[in-house]
């Protein structure tokens, strides 16, 4: 979902629907490292009209460019993944929750839907 759409359908939500609440979390991951930034996800919390609640998370993350494998023939060594991301490009990804029991989510799949 790009950019302008996001803006459009958040915007329609906080104007249609009670409690409409949006905001920006970074995505943090564990490496070997430590843990690293990834990228962004943002929720979308709002009540529809029957009193169920509703999460949209859209996850920003950066393109990966390039991959590399690093490994060794020695003993007692590990192999390790290398990955260069795209400072300009992002990927997103949409994913839809529904609020089981109170701060409980479950995620609305086609699978779930019958589709």
């Amino acid at each position: 979902m790009q950019d302008d759409k996001w803006q459009e359908l958040a915007e329609t939500a906080q104007k249609h629907f009670q409690n409409a609440q949006l905001s920006r979390e970074d995505l943090i991951m564990e490496t070997q490292d430590g843990p690293v930034k990834q990228g962004t996800q943002d929720v979308l919390v709002f009540t529809h009209p029957s009193g169920v609640r509703y999460k949209l998370v859209r996850e920003n993350r950066p393109v990966v460019l390039e991959k590399k494998e690093l490994f060794s023939h020695r003993a007692g060594q590990s192999a390790q993944t290398q990955y260069k991301f795209s400072q300009t490009e992002f990927s997103h990804k949409l994913r839809v929750y529904r609020e089981v029991d109170f701060d409980e989510w479950e995620e609305i799949t086609l699978d779930s839907l019958g589709l």
